[in-house]
């Protein structure tokens, strides 16, 4: 028997359209052949086949007699993303176990996310009549509903959507309606603001009030009218009374979308919307209404409102957003300036903690008033926090400093470089690419690509091609897939300014541990020779793959991040959705790797991101991870993986702060927050991680 979920997990994960009967594998307490079978169907969807022994070995663990390994398998068919494989994945919506027919529905949709989904449609039509069980059918819907489609085959997909939503004349079964809603937002979504008909548009309007009342279906209700009222955002068809509606919703989550679409109400009653928001007591609320308050005209209450939310809201974050806001003039500019120098003026050149508020209203200061901003620009240059500086080198910039800038150039973090040379760029600093040159010896990724890319169409030509060549030699020797972004702008300099002089250099690349990279020297070759080139690459071995004797531990497993801003955020991997990638948050996190990183990127009502060695998203830990798409969709409090690509996972982690639906099948879902989301949100950009703390609960 599968052991159940965690208590705090139940109802999120396992209770969210369809995962297998339980949170972990059967068996995987016990070091027996099924555990085995389990590891090995893992391992042969990560090396992603796309034919031969290992793909039969995938299609024939899809047809085992246990359950949970049919599951895995048919899931990882999906996870190839062959269209090919369509047909094979369809066998097994007929299948006797409801959560093998489920993950097949998934697959199938998974299996064509980067294609045209008409084969797709018609085979989960096909089926979609003889099934019964109210999550299956909500998987069905969602499925559906994110499938590329064509303007005849969307109105197929959007009737079945809509005759899943109800049985017998009332509301399906709240597992269904969730799928449906899903299905319905992805529809809305990739349509981009097509006509959704009026049935569907009656629907929305009904769902967005689901369950609204009575409240007896918890989170699914909540998810099912967040979803209505974003999926009538995307189409375009939300109205005031909706919006107003939304605002008035008991959860948190349908309010923070409706003060999103704010912009919808006319000016006279929008003010009364703003004033709303403001006062609510969600973060989420708060900051989607300032958003809108921030393109408000600046007339009197607009000023008196972002001054206030400036100077008294309790969030940082809030009053961050407000304070980037005041860098456009109000009626009152004096009030303005004082505010924005009172918060610029209380950092010190010690500051480690609670130093943003700071920086923001510097870079805002700079715009409205240079005199006092220049005054206080050798402060933030000089600090020790190298965040801090790069606000400098911003607001260096605003008041016209090249010379400031220039001087951070030389700046011993790569960060504050990258940011000096960027902003350098804009103005057209003299001698530029001799400046972009010199930082081609740099062992920092982001800032060799950030050099590599400005040095596009250098007058310098060919010393700069041999310059980016021997930066890419160097660079390749670390033999690290996490510098790919890097040495393919490398590249493209050297294919770009060099000549047939260097082929004996880029030759032996040919047989680079990075297909992409082993790829693209092809390509320069032939530019180069005339001939014909073939890339040989020599991949990196994979990340390890946990024991059988790791599961049982791995399951009750969970991480705390020591904040050095103070709390304790606990995450649980979710190691039966994305057993690689949890496994190996947890074995980085015993490793120590993330002490001491910080959380280098805050994006409000979005995402929390951090977990990169140097602060920035060009550095990771290596090889690549593959993603490992499911179906528990990005809510609020789960984590993910951040990519530069697919299959790009380098351990950065990101923490969704919102309800982020859009990132589904796309980005990989292997934890959640299971205490502490209040210290997430009140978290912002460079805020350390002190210490990683494994512990297993349970």
């Amino acid at each position: 028997m599968t052991p159940p979920c965690p208590a705090r997990l139940t109802v999120l994960v396992c209770g969210t359209l369809l995962v297998a009967g339980g949170c972990t594998p059967p068996d995987a307490g016990r070091p027996d052949r099924t555990s085995a079978q389990y590891l090995q169907i893992i391992a042969l969807e990560d090396a992603r086949p796309t034919g031969g022994d290992d793909l039969a070995a995938l299609i024939a663990a899809a047809g085992t007699t246990h359950g949970y390994l049919r599951q895995t398998a048919v899931r990882a068919l999906g996870r190839l993303e062959n269209p090919e494989l369509v047909e094979e994945i369809a066998k097994h919506l007929d299948d006797p176990a409801p959560e093998v027919r489920g993950q097949a529905a998934h697959a199938l949709a998974q299996a064509v996310h980067r294609a045209d989904g008409a084969a797709a449609l018609n085979l989960l039509l096909e089926h979609l009549a003889s099934e019964t069980q109210v999550n299956v059918r909500g998987v069905y819907a969602h499925s559906i509903g994110r499938l590329r489609l064509e303007e005849n085959d969307r109105a197929r997909a959007i009737e079945a959507i809509l005759d899943l939503s109800t049985v017998n004349g009332e509301d399906a079964h709240p597992s269904t309606l969730e799928g449906v809603a899903l299905g319905l937002e992805a529809m809305m979504r990739n349509a981009r603001g097509a006509s959704i008909g009026e049935r569907a548009q009656g629907r929305l309007s009904n769902l967005t009030f689901y369950d609204r009342v009575r409240q007896q279906y918890g989170r699914q209700s909540v998810h099912v009218r967040l979803l209505a009222l974003s999926a009538m955002g995307q189409a375009g068809s939300i109205t005031v009374e909706f919006i107003e509606s939304g605002l008035r919703d008991p959860s948190a989550r349908v309010r923070t979308v409706a003060a999103r679409y704010l912009n919808v109400v006319v000016p006279a009653a929008r003010s009364e919307f703003i004033r709303r928001g403001l006062l609510d007591e969600s973060v989420g609320v708060r900051i989607a209404t300032v958003q809108q308050l921030a393109r408000e005209i600046r007339d009197e209450v607009v000023c008196e409102r972002l001054l206030a939310v400036a100077t008294r809201d309790e969030s940082q974050g809030v009053r961050l957003i407000a304070l980037d806001a005041l860098a456009e003039p109000c009626t009152d500019p004096e009030i303005q300036i004082q505010a924005l120098l009172g918060t610029a003026s209380s950092l010190g050149p010690e500051t480690r903690v609670n130093w943003q508020m700071g920086a923001h209203a510097l870079v805002s200061l700079a715009r409205m008033a240079p005199d006092f901003a220049s005054r206080l620009v050798p402060v933030y240059v000089s600090h020790a926090n190298p965040f801090v500086r790069v606000y400098g080198a911003r607001a260096a910039s605003v008041l016209g400093q090249t010379d400031v800038i220039r001087q951070l150039v030389g700046d011993p973090v790569a960060n504050v470089r990258t940011a000096a040379l960027l902003l350098l760029s804009q103005d057209d600093a003299t001698e530029m690419d001799q400046l972009l040159v010199s930082q081609l010896s740099s062992e920092d990724p982001q800032l060799l690509m950030t050099a590599a890319r400005l040095l596009e169409g250098s007058d310098l030509g060919f010393p700069v091609a041999s310059a980016a060549l021997t930066a890419f030699e160097r660079t390749s020797r670390a033999r690290r897939e996490t510098s790919r972004d890097a040495r393919v702008m490398l590249l493209r300099r050297v294919a770009e300014l060099g000549s047939r002089a260097l082929a004996d250099r880029l030759t032996p690349f040919l047989s680079d541990f990075d297909a992409v990279i082993a790829e693209q020297v092809a390509e320069v070759l032939e530019l180069w020779t005339g001939q014909l080139q073939t890339a040989d690459p020599q991949p990196l071995p994979r990340n390890a793959l946990p024991r059988v004797a790791d599961l049982p531990a791995l399951g009750n497993t969970v991480v705390l991040l020591h904040m050095q801003k103070g709390g304790t955020i606990a995450v649980q991997p979710l190691p039966h959705l994305a057993l690689t990638n949890a496994y190996r948050f947890v074995r980085l996190a015993r490793e120590g790797y993330f002490d001491g990183l910080t959380f280098h990127r805050w994006a409000p009502n979005f995402v929390l991101q951090g977990g990169s060695p140097g602060a920035n998203e060009y550095a990771g830990d290596g090889p690549y991870s593959r993603d490992e798409i499911d179906v528990l969709p990005h809510w609020r409090g789960t984590v993910g993986l951040s990519t530069r690509g697919h299959d790009t996972g380098d351990a950065q982690i990101f923490i969704n702060l919102s309800d982020n639906v859009r990132l589904d099948h796309d980005y990989t879902v292997y934890g959640i927050v299971v205490r502490g989301m209040d210290l997430v949100d009140a978290l912002l950009e460079g805020d350390v991680i002190v210490r990683a703390e494994v512990v297993v609960e349970g």
